[in-house]
C-alpha cells in the first residue's frame, strides 16, 4: 500500500468517527434543547416535519455516502478537509454546548 492511500484510509475513517461523533452530540443536543438548537434551517425543518432520528440519521449517511466518494475518486485532501470543518464547526460547538470539551 502507498503512503498516499494509507493517508487517504485515515482521514476517509476519521471522516467517519467525525460523522458518527456528530451524530450523537447533535442527537444529545436535539435532545436537551429541542430543534431550535439546530443550526442547519433545511435539517431543522425535516426534524420538526418527520422524526429527529431518521433526519439526523439520512444527514449523516449522505455525507458518508460523499465522503466516502471523495475517498473513492482519491480525492484525500477534500475528505481531510471537511473532517477538519465537521470537527472545528459541529463537534466542538456541541462540545461547549452540552459541557463536554473533556470528551472532544
Amino acid at each position: 500500500m502507498t503512503r498516499r492511500k494509507l493517508l487517504g484510509n485515515i482521514a476517509v475513517t476519521c471522516f467517519i468517527i467525525v460523522q458518527l461523533a456528530d451524530w450523537v452530540a447533535t442527537y444529545h443536543g436535539l435532545i436537551r434543547f429541542g430543534t431550535e438548537i439546530e443550526a442547519n434551517p433545511l435539517l431543522r425543518f425535516l426534524m420538526e416535519r418527520y422524526d429527529i432520528i431518521f433526519a439526523l440519521t439520512s444527514a449523516k449517511v449522505t455525507a458518508t455516502i460523499a465522503g466516502l466518494f471523495l475517498h473513492l475518486f482519491n480525492r484525500h485532501l477534500e475528505v481531510a478537509s471537511l473532517t477538519l470543518i465537521y470537527t472545528w464547526l459541529a463537534l466542538i460547538p456541541w462540545s461547549r454546548t452540552l459541557s463536554l470539551q473533556q470528551a472532544f
